[in-house]
């Protein structure tokens, strides 16, 4: 698992602090920014195509046609925005990173012992009065999709992210610096740049996969498993 950032994020993320935006946040960001969704919040999406809005102008009024609908209809209530996220890198199983996400800053960090880090997780989160929830983002067919979306999913166009969320619910409204406690005994950070150039997928001789990157070698999980 990895993370991608500026150096100084990568820093304080390597002394233990999860800087964990809103999803709200992402909705408001700069057009063009790679993590801007402004699906993000999103409930439950229906497919609106060919739908008829209808309304009344008073209560005794009977409902007249007023438009077509055209696109999905998406819902979004208030309890979702103020939901507290940290955004990781899975690496699929035998794929290079791709280098889309090098747009995310100029250095990463890579999770030598996820278990040990999602332990620490979770410690920290006790007695803070939120919910913790984490897992891999499923992506969907903007297109076609229909049904729950909430915090776990988003559209096909974002799935070069590979993305594995950590969410604080109800969240705090607000940017939140969540320490975990000190991660540089479980973390190795490098210019984000040479990345693919450093790691290399191999199976060693009981049939596991394994991450080497320089002389490190690093156990390998499945995308679906982790």
């Amino acid at each position: 698992m990895f993370k991608f950032a500026a150096r100084n994020h990568i820093e304080q993320f390597v002394q233990g602090v999860l800087y964990m935006n809103t999803l709200e946040h992402f909705v408001k960001m700069e057009t063009g920014s790679l993590r801007m969704d402004s699906n993000e919040g999103t409930s439950h999406v229906l497919r609106g195509d060919g739908a008829i809005l209808k309304m009344k102008l008073t209560a005794d009024d009977e409902y007249k046609p007023v438009a077509e609908i055209r696109g999905p209809i998406r819902y979004k209530p208030d309890d979702l925005r103020t939901v507290n996220v940290f955004c990781m890198y899975a690496l699929a199983s035998d794929t290079l990173v791709d280098e889309r996400n090098f747009g995310f800053g100029d250095t990463f960090a890579l999770l030598i012992d996820f278990d040990e880090f999602m332990k620490r997780v979770k410690a920290a989160v006790q007695g803070t009065g939120q919910e913790l929830r984490y897992q891999l983002v499923e992506y969907i067919d903007e297109t076609s999709y229909e049904g729950p979306v909430g915090v776990f999913k988003k559209l096909s166009s974002f799935s070069y992210q590979s993305e594995f969320r950590i969410a604080l619910s109800p969240g705090t409204g607000a940017a939140l610096r969540f320490d975990v406690g000190n991660l540089s005994d479980n973390v190795i950070v490098g210019p984000l740049a040479d990345l693919n150039e450093r790691l290399k997928v191999q199976v060693n001789e009981q049939g596991r996969r394994q991450l080497l990157i320089k002389n490190e070698v690093i156990p390998l999980r499945s995308r679906q498993t982790e």
